[in-house]
């Protein structure tokens, strides 16, 4: 089985624009979440429910937390964390641990154990998987979070033809979340998914299934913002919500089993045109196989509700924020505006060379004169550092000390040349010896720029 390098769909023109269409847009990037998609409070800062981690400041109880975790493992070893592991994944399992130190603590190193034996390249069977329609993504809701379509039916058939084992189908699962992590979010803004699990024609004994897919889809925890179950017959719904209780509270808040006859329930977050047609919206099924789901698709990027108002700031407002870091600058900036910023900022960088330049060369003869003097002095100082070697020196004379006053090209360098040292002029005297440089004597080698190179050590 060949392997596949894991962003091939680059290399493909058709496959890449699929890829490029549904990135976050420079509209997502200007768009910030309400408080209560942010962090979601209760009277009882245990039960408060965070949804965005990364650039969003800690409340006092999620701070006290975090710091009994740290001391904690301090006691019983350092986790060995991945190279990419940041404060915001330990913050997530911390939450998703009902901020319980001991479970915290043994959850992250099964993580970190899980992470480590993720394949670090894919295959055909992979790809084959991402477009079989068992698991994909289909559009955003109405705050831009990605939409994951799973379809019990669809992977029980998988398995039960035998085609694909499942560590295949696992690899697919965790190869399209971390696809979906690291193009489709935006740190600090949208960080989140909708899972849209279908239980249309599913029997209890393909429960199991589902409890499998959930299994590696708590892996990414902090991840979920809503969980739709659909098409589920009444005697299958307790089964479901058991399987759910095994991932803890957390995850019955955000579930949302639905019959077929409350389907419209979907569109309080989803608007219709990133609903399929079969799920009550406006948009066209998918078709599974060949290249057709993956790199995902995105149905329409019209995301609004009905009527809603999105809290999507201007691009000036957007700019003067990522400029000047108030009053909140996203954790991650929009590409093309990063890119342009940092081209003004050499374009000024560059402007302001030019003007320096301009100054320094209306002082032309005196940087010629500074920049020799420190030449000349370089030299003596190399000279004087090199221990047991015995020189002639010729005697500096020494100009008139009334001049000084005349020289203004002086004084400013004398900070510079504090910690030089001149030679003895007198007579042969061994070089590690060393006597502070004199004014009169930087005053000297001002004056004698022309004649000073035949008085140099030679």
């Amino acid at each position: 089985m060949s392997t596949i390098k894991l962003d091939y769909f680059l290399d493909d023109p058709e496959l890449k624009k699929r890829h490029e269409n549904i990135l976050p847009t420079y509209e997502m990037y200007r768009f910030f979440p309400p408080q209560d998609e942010i962090l979601l409070k209760d009277s009882n800062p245990e039960k408060n429910y965070r949804f965005i981690f990364n650039g969003q400041p800690k409340t006092d109880f999620e701070t006290e937390k975090l710091s009994h975790f740290y001391d904690y493992e301090s006691k019983h070893g350092k986790l060995n964390y991945t190279q990419d592991w940041v404060e915001s994944d330990t913050m997530r399992i911390l939450q998703a641990s009902e901020y319980h130190k001991e479970k915290t603590y043994k959850t992250i190193q099964e993580n970190l154990d899980f992470l480590n034996s993720i394949p670090k390249t894919i295959n055909d069977k992979i790809i084959s998987l991402l477009n079989s329609g068992f698991l994909y993504v289909y559009g955003r809701d109405h705050h831009f979070r990605p939409i994951i379509v799973c379809s019990i039916k669809v992977c029980t058939s998988l398995s039960e033809q035998k085609l694909y084992s499942y560590e295949d189908i696992n690899n697919s699962i965790i190869y399209l979340l971390k696809y979906i992590m690291k193009y489709l979010f935006i740190p600090g803004q949208i960080e989140n998914w909708i899972i849209f699990v279908d239980f249309k024609d599913v029997g209890l004994s393909e429960v199991a299934e589902f409890k499998k897919i959930l299994g590696t889809l708590n892996k990414f925890r902090g991840r979920v913002f809503r969980n739709f179950i659909v098409n589920i017959s009444g005697f299958l719904k307790i089964a479901v919500k058991t399987a759910l209780k095994v991932f803890g509270s957390s995850s019955s808040k955000k579930l949302k089993i639905l019959g077929s006859d409350e389907l419209h329930k979907i569109q309080e977050v989803i608007s219709p045109d990133n609903i399929q047609q079969k799920y009550g919206g406006t948009a066209p099924n998918i078709i599974p196989g060949g290249n057709n789901l993956f790199p995902p698709i995105m149905p329409s990027k019209n995301f609004a509700l009905n009527g809603e108002k999105l809290n999507i700031i201007s691009e000036e407002e957007y700019k003067e924020m990522c400029i000047n870091s108030k009053p909140f600058k996203p954790f991650v900036i929009y590409p093309k505006l990063e890119e342009s910023l940092k081209n003004q900022a050499d374009k000024d960088k560059e402007e302001e060379s030019t003007k320096n330049s301009g100054i320094i060369s209306s002082k032309t003869n005196e940087k010629s004169k500074n920049e020799t003097v420190k030449d000349i002095i370089s030299i003596k100082e190399k000279k004087i550092k090199e221990k047991d070697v015995k020189r002639e020196v010729n005697p500096i004379k020494l100009a008139n000390i009334n001049s000084l006053h005349k020289k203004n090209i002086v004084i400013p360098f004398l900070k510079e040349f504090e910690n030089c040292y001149s030679i003895v002029n007198n007579e042969e005297k061994n070089y590690s010896t060393k006597i502070p440089i004199s004014i009169q004597e930087i005053n000297s080698l001002f004056n004698k720029l022309q004649n000073l190179e035949k008085n140099i050590i030679k």
